[in-house]
């Protein structure tokens, strides 16, 4: 990928677990390139899979311009006053909250120590079984039985590297992103592909991958190339944090900024 197709980014999106944290956390180096990033006149939007009651603190809190929650199921975004936004994008109800447990459930008995993830009581929208969080022993072929249930039980279903996150609705990442940056931030669909980079980690993330050809995954990603259908068109050095700081200095050095 050539600096001069980064050199016309205007908005970088990225996944948060295992592309901006590192074993489990994030350090002061992501937070920072966020930072700089912002300060060349760079958007920031976090794209996750993680719950509504997470996302609310990281859009008060992080250097970002707004937040993409529970895999596109809502948008918090900053205001100029510093006031929050929400805009939703998923179907709730409590039959549907009902159902999605209830085959969640189920697919607890397709391997031992899956779970339900513990971030579940924050989430507005979807539902998530934990394979790789807080537990032991579940395997990629074990989330992908899990995913297949709920796919088979009619819900939308993603896998993230901790999680397997499903939901009722037409909603995915790249859906809701690209509505949000073009009713939010200016940029029409038809710019979107020249004027975004995107940067993630696992199969949740394929819609990114299929629509914006400035995509990267960090190392991490190669170990799920072999079940995702659309891969990032280059993949970093460095994985988890490492690899988005690697992927946000090269967008700050194509504009001529100071890497961190």
């Amino acid at each position: 990928m050539t600096d001069d197709a980064l050199a016309g980014v205007k908005a970088f999106l990225f996944d948060l677990d295992g592309t901006v944290t590192q074993d489990g956390r994030v350090p002061a180096s992501s937070l920072a390139a966020m930072e700089l990033l912002q300060a060349a006149g760079i958007l920031t939007l976090a794209v996750t899979g993680r719950p509504a009651g997470w996302c609310d603190l990281i859009a008060r809190w992080w250097p970002v311009d707004a937040v993409i929650g529970e895999n596109g199921a809502f948008c918090f975004a900053r205001r100029g006053d510093g006031r929050i936004t929400r805009d939703w994008f998923c179907e709730t109800s409590d039959d549907g909250r009902a159902r999605l447990t209830a085959i969640a459930d189920d697919t607890l008995s397709l391997a031992p120590n899956l779970a339900h993830a513990a971030d579940n009581a924050w989430r507005a929208c979807d539902i998530a079984v934990d394979f790789a969080e807080d537990v032991d022993g579940p395997t990629l072929d074990d989330a992908e039985r899990v995913r297949a249930r709920f796919a088979e039980a009619g819900a939308i279903a993603k896998t993230s590297s901790i999680h397997v996150n499903a939901w009722f609705g037409d909603h995915d990442k790249k859906t809701t992103a690209c509505q949000v940056l073009a009713t939010r931030f200016g940029i029409a669909e038809p710019d979107q592909a020249a004027q975004i980079a995107y940067i993630g980690d696992a199969p949740n993330d394929e819609p990114m991958f299929a629509a914006f050809p400035l995509s990267f995954g960090v190392a991490g990603v190669r170990r799920f190339l072999p079940v995702m259908t659309a891969h990032p068109a280059e993949i970093a050095k460095g994985d988890e944090a490492a690899g988005f700081a690697e992927i946000a200095n090269r967008l700050l050095a194509a504009r001529k900024i100071r890497p961190a």
